[in-house]
């Protein structure tokens, strides 16, 4: 097996102790809904493809949260094919984030993980954008066990943001992930939809509470 499998490849959302992680209330500025995502220069229009291909597949519900917090996201890429991530999510500012996608792996012998890739950085945005604070760690626990850690922070040990990111992107793709998915060992729950039914209804709630 080689050391790659081992390792975690999607990076949390690093908290900078600014307000809009685990945000309770569920209003958005208008404006700031109608705008989409930013593309850095980094981006290669042939990777914009992709990525904007990806944000496609995902079903209705996963769509609509990922369309409130669109205009919150910088989307740039790197080239790191020894690195420990394909993908990271970082907070930069009040409702300002910085999702990153590693091509060594994306445009090369992962290309079949750029779905889950995509849908689990942005499950972080949706996750510390607009989720209450307690709702994470809920769906989190929610997952099965498997009864074994296989690192120090993947498997059971998986931290609560990674195991809603990782389940997150399952529901959003409707369970139609590549067999490594995200990289952390997580369980499904037995029910993707009965998981995913808050996240429905708070989608719901953002667009009523934005009117």
């Amino acid at each position: 097996m080689r050391r790659l499998l081992l390792l975690p490849i999607l990076a949390a959302c690093a908290a900078v102790g600014l307000t809009g992680c685990g945000k309770e209330a569920n209003a958005l500025d208008p404006q700031l809904r109608a705008r989409t995502f930013t593309f850095d220069a980094s981006v290669a229009p042939k990777d914009r493809e992709w990525i904007l291909a990806a944000i496609d597949k995902v079903r209705p519900e996963a769509r609509q949260l990922i369309d409130d917090v669109d205009g919150m996201v910088t989307i740039s890429t790197f080239n790191q094919p020894n690195g420990a991530a394909v993908g990271t999510t970082l907070q930069v500012g009040e409702r300002q984030f910085a999702v990153r996608f590693n091509l060594g792996y994306l445009d090369g012998e992962r290309k079949s993980d750029r779905d889950v890739t995509v849908a689990h950085e942005l499950g972080h945005v949706v996750d510390f954008a607009l989720m209450p604070s307690d709702l994470r760690n809920q769906l989190a626990a929610q997952l099965p066990t498997s009864g074994a850690c296989f690192t120090a922070d993947s498997g059971d040990c998986t931290a609560p943001e990674e195991r809603f990111a990782d389940t997150f992107a399952k529901w959003a793709l409707r369970g139609a992930v590549s067999a490594y998915g995200a990289g952390y060992g997580t369980l499904a729950p037995a029910s993707l939809e009965s998981w995913g039914a808050p996240l429905a209804s708070l989608a719901i709630a953002v667009e009523v509470a934005s009117r």
